[in-house]
């Protein structure tokens, strides 16, 4: 399964910072187009370079079943500012877990030249050992354990327990309703 946002589109073209557009009619479009996709970013040169809450909305997607969704809100706020670094990394996260190998392999080369002292590096190597195993750039790499977690906002009001019946409680009453 891929994350890719475009069906089509070409891993060169993940992040690509040009494609903001300069013209001010072509700007507006754009937010346009982002706050009828993403309505809870009703202004979106601002709200999508809060990190906090563009991660807690990508999770909601997650959440509902949408990681091309959530990959694509995710790669907007990058373009709106890529110093996210959180954002790099469940984008990141999410390509692993997606079994995304061209998704995974580009990310983490822009990770690398944007933040090249990042601690998170070896965890991002041990991952990539495990999706490309023959990878030369990984040979001297131990495989990834377990997934770091970085797809999971830090917030004191997230409980995922509660999210997951919540989520399961409206889906069986909408099966219920629909059914009638």
């Amino acid at each position: 399964m891929s994350i890719s946002s475009k069906p089509g589109a070409t891993s060169s073209a993940i992040l690509d910072e040009s494609q903001i557009p300069s013209d001010p009619a072509a700007r507006r479009l754009r937010e346009r187009y982002i706050v009828a996709r993403f309505q809870q970013f009703p202004n979106p040169t601002h709200s999508l370079k809060n990190t906090t809450n563009v991660l807690r909305w990508a999770r909601e997607l997650l959440d509902d079943d949408d990681p091309r969704q959530a990959a694509e809100l995710l790669q907007i706020a990058l373009e709106e500012d890529p110093s996210q670094r959180r954002v790099w990394l469940f984008l990141i996260e999410l390509a692993f877990t997606a079994n995304d190998p061209g998704m995974f392999t580009e990310l983490s080369d822009r990770f690398l030249l944007r933040f090249p002292t990042a601690e998170e590096l070896p965890v991002i190597d041990s991952m990539g050992k495990r999706l490309l195993p023959n990878d030369p750039r990984y040979a001297k790499v131990a495989p990834a354990v377990m997934v770091p977690g970085w797809c999971t906002p830090d917030s004191e009001l997230r409980d995922a327990l509660r999210q997951e019946r919540l989520h399961t409680s409206l889906t069986d009453a909408m099966t219920y309703h629909l059914s009638r």
